[in-house]
């Protein structure tokens, strides 16, 4: 009788084990976003910043006109035009200019981000600097 009662146990112990098992290897095969095609317009918000340390809030206002693109980007107080902004649908690449005025002169930073559904993601960098950075559409 308790050898019975061990199989049956052993049998129920190894039926919870496979069902979890399935149940996590489903999940991890749901669907995950992925790169977008979908103009990038709207209001995107985030931070920025050298290190995971040192991070600042930005927000970044875009808007595709049929193949330009253009926008703002808000840092503190200050509001930037881009001066420059590609995307690349078939890549879900975007890259964008702007310039800054940092101790009487102007400072050039170069975005290079990929899209991948409502997030934003990529690196920055100016003069030498550079960090990266990640936004979510609002």
């Amino acid at each position: 009788m308790l050898r019975k009662y061990s199989i049956l146990t052993a049998a129920m112990k190894l039926k919870i084990v496979c069902s979890i098992s399935i149940f996590m290897l489903l999940a991890a095969c749901g669907p995950k976003a992925g790169p977008s095609t979908a103009p990038p317009s709207g209001r995107w918000t985030g931070d920025y910043g050298p290190n995971a340390e040192r991070r600042d809030p930005i927000t970044l206002d875009l808007k595709w006109d049929n193949t330009t693109l253009r926008g703002t980007v808000q840092a503190g107080t200050r509001s930037l035009d881009v001066t420059q902004a590609v995307f690349k649908p078939e890549m879900s690449a975007i890259n964008i200019q702007f310039d800054a005025q940092a101790n009487g002169r102007t400072v050039h930073y170069v975005v290079d981000g990929k899209i991948e559904g409502n997030k934003m993601a990529g690196t920055w960098s100016h003069d030498g600097e550079q960090g990266d950075f990640q936004l979510t559409r609002q």
